[in-house]
């Protein structure tokens, strides 16, 4: 871990925040007005920046970037960077919505199937009367032509952005249009849309700190989950045994 708190993992540089400290800095990034992004990688998402330059770059370049999931917090620690916690975008996404809440922060959502993000919103003000819904969209529109869509974000003046897209559609979506947006703040949530509409279920701590939260999401959707975390699980385990041995062997050689 570096000087400033960073740390590198398969070819990306983690901050090692709290949930608290994240969301300090989503307001402190609030006040000074200036665009700035967000991505919580799990370990799917990690994999797919290993095979995707443009992907790896937008997550380096990222303003703030921490681990997603309890898997990638043990495998880290095992390879001698130790984090405070992992820092997911489903519960950065809530506890933020809390504070807006209580600060009257502006959020407008993006992303998910039309009937999901028009469910997510119905809740949110059935469970939130009093927070500011600047506005939503749904995340089927042609990504060449996205003018209409991000002129309306722009219009909302909202200060938080989520957008509720698989990867690497959120990041790039956020990264190409970061300045026009003129959002202080965009963040990546992924599939959190679908907990909001209460399509899925957020895991149970306790499933996430035995590492099994990837598969408490999978038991909820199979069919479409099912290869790809079969794929990329299996290749996270062997990316990260392959840098455990070179530690291990570096190590003994000093």
């Amino acid at each position: 871990m570096d000087k400033t708190g960073k740390f590198e993992f398969l070819g990306l540089f983690f901050n090692n925040f709290t949930l608290d400290e994240v969301i300090k800095r989503v307001e402190q990034f609030i006040m000074e007005k200036i665009t700035r992004m967000i991505f919580t990688p799990n370990a799917e998402s990690i994999i797919q920046s290993h095979h995707n330059r443009i992907l790896k770059d937008i997550y380096n370049r990222a303003d703030i970037l921490t681990v997603d999931s309890w898997v990638v917090y043990y495998a880290s620690k095992l390879l001698g960077s130790p984090l405070q916690e992992p820092v997911t975008a489903s519960r950065t996404m809530f506890k933020f919505i809390d504070h807006a809440t209580d600060k009257g922060y502006t959020i407008y959502l993006l992303g998910a199937e039309p009937c999901v993000v028009n469910m997510a919103v119905q809740n949110l003000r059935k469970k939130y009367p009093k927070l500011k819904i600047a506005g939503w969209h749904h995340g089927y529109f042609d990504f060449d032509k996205d003018e209409e869509v991000v002129n309306q974000i722009k219009d909302s003046k909202s200060d938080v952005l989520f957008v509720g897209m698989s990867t690497p559609l959120k990041e790039k979506f956020i990264s190409k249009n970061l300045k026009k947006l003129n959002i202080p703040v965009c963040i990546g949530v992924g599939g959190s849309f679908d907990i909001l509409a209460e399509k899925c279920k957020l895991a149970p701590k306790w499933v996430g700190k035995i590492g099994l939260e990837w598969f408490y999401r999978l038991i909820q959707e199979p069919r479409r989950l099912w290869t790809r975390y079969l794929l990329t699980n299996t290749e996270f385990i062997y990316l990260f045994l392959k840098e455990f041995i070179k530690i291990k062997i570096l190590h003994r050689k000093h």
